[in-house]
């Protein structure tokens, strides 16, 4: 009988507890997932994201003295990555990363292998509560995928539903209408 109330209980706080519609757009947090590398587990793999408002900035320590550090707004109009390893470098999407090799394509997946690999892979807990280290690292994964890979510029005031692996946007209505011939508009 206490363990059926334990389940039940388990059940509820997860629900109760997992991030739904705009709570991983509009949360801030910051999370280290670390763990051991090759050689023999004599090195360590640490992976830092920290999401401010629109800003995700990540951090990937290999080795002891080799870090790539990356920063994505997904709030930014036109799609871009800058890499700030050793200068501020900043690369935009000119195409999509289908079959073309350029600079923007290899930066995607090498966050986006960062990301699973070091991340969602080592992170603790469970990755629908946004309150634990998995959900805030899934929650980073889906948004910089949705920017960088479907080209969605994020925006306050709007809607985003991530439920079932789909995005379902849904914008307020701001008001005021725009002249299509002209580009001006009624307020």
């Amino acid at each position: 009988m206490s363990f059926l109330k334990f389940s039940i209980l388990f059940i509820f706080s997860s629900y109760a507890f997992s991030f739904q519609g705009n709570a991983c757009f509009e949360s801030n947090y910051k999370v280290s997932v670390s763990h051991k590398s090759f050689p023999f587990g004599l090195l360590t793999k640490k992976l830092e994201i920290e999401k401010k408002d629109c800003r995700i900035n990540i951090r990937f320590d290999r080795y002891k003295y080799l870090k790539t550090i990356w920063e994505v707004d997904i709030c930014r109009d036109p799609v871009h990555i800058k890499e700030k390893t050793r200068t501020t470098e900043v690369i935009r999407k000119v195409n999509e990363c289908t079959n073309v090799k350029s600079a923007f394509c290899h930066e995607f997946l090498s966050i986006k292998k960062v990301i699973e690999n070091n991340g969602l892979i080592f992170a603790s807990g469970d990755k629908s509560n946004l309150n634990s280290d998995h959900g805030k690292v899934y929650c980073s994964y889906l948004l910089i995928n949705r920017y960088l890979d479907k080209n969605l510029v994020f925006n306050t005031g709007t809607n985003y539903d991530f439920i079932s692996g789909t995005l379902n946007v849904t914008s307020e209505n701001s008001g005021f209408v725009v002249d299509e011939q002209s580009g001006k508009a009624d307020f």
